[in-house]
């Protein structure tokens, strides 16, 4: 589908004629948690998207290029700090220099606070094919010309997440935007509103995908009343995230070129990336709105299924798994010539299993819950580095995170990275515990799981993952790698 067809389809347009009529004069009560990201937090009444933009807040620091740091906060410093690494990527890319281009894209996701990317990019740049990948996805998620998003499938985009994101629309020059949890959660209430007073009924056409918040925040439309449910980002498949970005664009593009919205921020591109800061805040938790919540209402219905996954989704709960035994597993696997997939390896465990009991595919699928690019990023690795994430230890750790250095562990603003929280919690509960059930209840009273199975299988993937790499010792208490390693870092904050 081409920006032409996708725009001409009538429940978009009529999306675009809601937006056009309606945003100037919604209301918003921001209320932000303070964070190392909004130091203080942030308390504002907002009338109309515009006047949002004056209340953005985002602290971050990055490095350039001759290792000097770049801070930025309000929107002002932020366009000044994202021109400079949108220059050094787009330079880097051009000129073909992988040491450079890898460097914009590291210090991008240091910007945007994550980190899951890092082994992916670094693969593609020992290969030398990181410029070439990133131009040819620029090619393809451009949102002038012709691109068509079934162009954008499984063969053409490798990775997606919330760090490639903010690579490939830095890289773009159209106004891509950022496709992350908070962008998504609030286009998507912002369809959910449109749907909920458009007279044409029938399955909604859109369906914006989201992720969950490592706080308390809520980010699926579904979690009101009325409201449609998010997709969540771990159940789509990484091409299907790359069309919603592009779709968006789209979608916010078309808005723009109706109005005058933002136009002190200059050109088109430049315009876009305002409206899109706007959903950045306004996504932060979409009780800014100030729907009602789903169980607030006798009409609760469905929506009501949708907040309990949403506030299911904002604890540390993993998908319990043997890690330690699983990546021996893997290691196993690959060497034994198998075609290395997350399909191939499912089938190979339920084919190769260590008991007589061979594991269910729905075991086995979750037995690769460390494999995601939310965790670990385990498929693909070179095997050298393979083999020492098996061996665990501090140096495991290292190749794991693809880190030269092991630097301070960072939470940032979405929930990923369960295994080393779930580590965190783990090392916390047995400090402050002496029994297995004063765990469970302090893992229950702090809201990190809901039930007691649940509290149960965070402490034991913590105590797995943690005594591998060499966090937890035999007693599962934490090590002096722990303290340093997730020195002042707070599940909370």
């Amino acid at each position: 589908m081409t920006r032409t067809q996708f725009l001409a389809q009538p429940e978009v347009g009529a999306f675009l004629n809601w937006l056009a009529a309606n945003l100037p004069t919604l209301t918003f009560t921001l209320r932000f948690k303070s964070s190392k990201f909004v130091p203080g937090g942030l308390m504002a009444d907002v009338q109309g998207i515009e006047q949002v933009l004056e209340h953005y807040r985002w602290k971050a620091t990055w490095q350039d290029a001759n290792q000097s740091p770049v801070d930025s906060q309000t929107w002002a410093d932020t366009q000044r700090s994202l021109g400079q690494l949108r220059e050094w990527l787009t330079s880097a890319v051009n000129q073909g220099d992988e040491t450079q281009a890898l460097q914009a894209c590291l210090q991008i996701l240091r910007w945007g606070g994550v980190r899951g990317a890092i082994p992916f990019l670094h693969r593609l740049a020992a290969q030398g094919e990181l410029s070439s990948y990133l131009k040819k996805m620029a090619g393809l998620m451009s949102l002038d010309g012709s691109s068509d998003l079934n162009e954008l499938d499984a063969s053409s985009v490798e990775r997606f997440d919330a760090g490639l994101t903010k690579v490939h629309a830095l890289l773009d020059a159209s106004g891509s935007p950022i496709y992350d949890s908070r962008v998504g959660a609030a286009i998507g209430m912002l369809y959910s509103l449109f749907r909920q007073q458009w007279a044409g009924g029938g399955k909604p056409l859109l369906a914006f995908p989201s992720g969950a918040a490592r706080g308390s925040q809520i980010r699926n439309p579904g979690a009101f009343v009325n409201g449609l449910a998010a997709p969540q980002f771990s159940s789509i498949s990484y091409e299907s995230w790359a069309r919603w970005q592009v779709r968006l664009g789209w979608i916010i593009q078309a808005l723009l070129q109706r109005t005058d919205w933002f136009a002190g921020q200059g050109a088109l591109p430049a315009r876009c990336h305002a409206f899109e800061a706007c959903l950045f805040m306004l996504g932060y938790d979409l009780q800014c709105f100030g729907v009602p919540l789903a169980a607030d209402s006798e009409a609760a219905g469905a929506a009501n299924d949708a907040k309990s996954r949403e506030r299911a989704g904002t604890g540390w709960v993993p998908t319990g798994h043997p890690f330690s035994q699983v990546l021996q597993d893997y290691l196993t696997f690959r060497l034994s010539g198998a075609l290395d997939s997350k399909a191939n390896f499912v089938a190979w465990q339920v084919a190769n299993p260590r008991n007589e009991q061979p594991p269910t595919r729905a075991t086995a699928m979750g037995y690769c819950f460390a494999f995601s690019i939310q965790e670990f990023d385990l498929f693909e690795r070179p095997l050298a580095a393979l083999e020492q994430i098996v061996r665990g230890g501090q140096d495991g750790l290292r190749a794991a995170l693809a880190t030269p250095t092991l630097e301070p562990f960072t939470l940032g603003d979405e929930r990923v990275h369960v295994c080393l929280v779930d580590v965190l919690i783990t090392g916390n509960a047995y400090l402050r515990a002496k029994t297995d059930q004063a765990r469970v209840a302090y893992v229950l009273s702090a809201g990190y799981a809901g039930t007691e199975n649940a509290a149960r299988t965070l402490l034991a993937v913590g105590r797995n993952v943690g005594k591998h790499f060499g966090l937890l010792d035999a007693q599962h208490l934490p090590t002096t790698l722990f303290e340093q390693f997730f020195c002042g870092c707070a599940v909370d904050a």
